[in-house]
């Protein structure tokens, strides 16, 4: 079970990383353009945040459920702590990501909640280009770009 969620979260950060990318460079060039703020951006940043939320849903069982790594980190937090790629995956990588999503839900709810276009695209381009930073900045790259099922 173990490979088949990894393999999963590993194909699911392609989604989130397209989708990030796409949805932030739609909001930017709107908004640089001064755009207006289409049906299209909208399920843009749709997909993203429902994205993000399936590879935290993959992510979240892996880290409670299904790692060797995270278990044994739990075992001797100390000695995790330590040791810094067991660390990045046991704390690094987890807040982070976590800020991602939250970056992501308050740039949707910012967008839904703006009176104009302008100010709809600027939340958009900000609260999205910030949570697809994130994303960029703390995917483990080291690891295969592509599962091995």
């Amino acid at each position: 079970m173990y490979p088949l969620a990894l393999g999963l979260h590993n194909l699911l950060r392609w989604v989130v990383i397209v989708a990030g990318m796409y949805a932030t460079f739609r909001f930017w060039r709107a908004w640089l353009q001064r755009g207006s703020w289409t049906p299209t951006e909208g399920r843009w940043a749709q997909v993203f945040v429902i994205a993000l939320d399936a590879q935290f849903v993959v992510g979240l069982v892996l880290y409670v459920f299904l790692s060797p790594l995270t278990r044994q980190a739990f075992a001797n937090m100390g000695a995790a702590m330590r040791d810094a790629p067991v660390r990045y995956f046991v704390v690094e990588h987890v807040v982070m990501m976590l800020a991602a999503i939250v970056l992501a839900h308050v740039g949707n709810v910012r967008v839904k909640r703006a009176a104009t276009d302008a100010a709809k695209l600027q939340n958009a381009a900000l609260w999205f280009g910030v949570a697809t930073a994130a994303v960029l900045g703390f995917v483990p790259w080291s690891r295969p770009l592509l599962p091995a099922f």
